[in-house]
């Protein structure tokens, strides 16, 4: 829990570019506007080398649902820490394929007890077409699953963010 009495959930990609980042900025937006006493940050598995901020497809996205001011001041990419996983109500790793094999190996008997209890889930939403950035590629990341295009991908995410804020305001 937070200082504030908040719950907290985790979001985690690969790189805490895009996925991850636009889950933590549409949840804490829909959380705030409904009243749930939740909050959302955002980490990647992997370091992310040079990407700073926040990916353009994002940004494109929010600028669309008329968020733009929501991506405007974007922190830089942020590495998944064993503290991360353990401060958190909730962690939610973006891609089942891609993510349950880099946290079960990197994280091995908390990701087990995490998951045992209910506390780690794993979403089916995809990274968009294109070759991963080489150091994903090299650290293992990326994965055989089939891609989604931005448009597709991005929407996505705020489906299933509104249907997460609607079972946690349910709970």
């Amino acid at each position: 829990m937070s200082a504030q009495g908040k719950k907290r959930v985790m979001f985690v990609c690969s790189g805490n570019y895009y996925r991850s980042r636009l889950s933590e900025i549409l949840f804490n937006h829909q959380a705030d506007l409904s009243g749930l006493a939740w909050e959302a940050q955002s980490r990647g598995i992997l370091g992310t080398g040079g990407l700073k901020g926040l990916s353009p497809e994002a940004k494109r996205y929010l600028g669309q649902a008329k968020l733009k001011h929501l991506g405007e001041k974007p922190r830089n990419p942020m590495v998944l820490k064993v503290e991360d996983l353990t401060e958190h109500d909730l962690v939610i790793a973006l891609c089942r394929a891609e993510h349950q094999p880099m946290i079960e190996q990197k994280f091995v008997a908390l990701a087990k007890a995490l998951q045992k209890t209910g506390r780690l889930r794993y979403w089916n939403i995809y990274d968009i077409p294109g070759r991963p950035h080489a150091l994903v590629s090299l650290l293992g990341g990326g994965h055989g699953a089939p891609n989604q295009p931005p448009q597709s991908g991005t929407e996505h995410i705020a489906l299933a963010i509104k249907d997460l804020i609607r079972e946690l305001g349910e709970a």
